[in-house]
C-alpha cells in the first residue's frame, strides 16, 4: 500500500496547441495586397498629375517666334532669328539638338540630307548671330531675319519631300 504522502503522478501529454488568429496567419497575405495597393495609388496619382506632352507643329512654333522676334525690335531680331531656326532644326532633326555650337551644327547640317538642303542660308544665318552676339557687331538684321525665313521654307520643302517619300 502506498502512503498518503507519496502519490503518484501521471503525465497527460502535452497541451493541445491553439491555432494561430486569423491576423497572424494571413499578416503575408494582407502587407502583399496593402503593397500592390499603395503601388497602384501611386501609379494612378502619377499619371494623372503628370503634364501631358503636346507635340506641338515645329513649323508653326518658327512663325510665332519669328513674329515674336519682329515684334520684340531691331535689336533683338537677329539673335531671336537664329534661336528661332535653331529650335526649329532641333524640331525636326534628331542629330542636331539645340544645344551645339554653330560650328557643331555646321558640321551636323552639311551631313544630314534635309538639312543640306538649304546650308547656305542656315549657316549665314547663325554666323551673322554669332557676330553680333560675340564681336557686337552691327549687321543688316532684316537680312538675317528674311535668310532665316528663306532656310525655314527649304528646310519644310526638304522635310514635306522626305515625308512624301517615305509614306506608303
Amino acid at each position: 500500500m502506498s502512503s498518503p504522502t507519496t502519490e503518484e503522478f501521471t503525465l497527460l501529454g502535452l497541451k493541445p496547441e491553439v491555432p494561430p488568429s486569423w491576423l497572424e496567419a494571413h499578416t503575408l497575405e494582407l502587407s502583399t495586397y496593402v503593397g500592390i495597393s499603395v503601388l497602384l495609388l501611386g501609379t494612378l496619382i502619377y499619371l494623372l498629375r503628370r503634364k501631358r506632352v503636346t507635340h506641338a507643329n515645329p513649323a508653326l512654333a518658327f512663325r510665332q517666334q519669328m513674329s515674336a522676334a519682329r515684334a520684340a525690335g531691331q535689336a533683338h531680331l537677329c539673335q531671336l532669328s537664329a534661336s528661332a531656326l535653331r529650335s526649329y532644326i532641333a524640331a525636326i532633326a534628331a542629330d542636331a539638338p539645340a544645344g551645339l555650337t554653330t560650328q557643331e551644327l555646321s558640321a551636323v547640317i552639311i551631313h544630314s540630307p534635309i538639312l543640306s538642303t538649304s546650308a547656305d542660308p542656315i549657316l549665314r544665318v547663325l554666323r551673322a548671330a554669332d557676330r553680333v552676339k560675340f564681336a557686337g557687331e552691327l549687321s543688316d538684321h532684316e537680312e538675317v531675319a528674311r535668310l532665316a525665313e528663306e532656310a525655314f521654307a527649304r528646310l519644310e520643302l526638304a522635310r514635306q519631300a522626305l515625308w512624301r517619300e517615305v509614306a506608303p
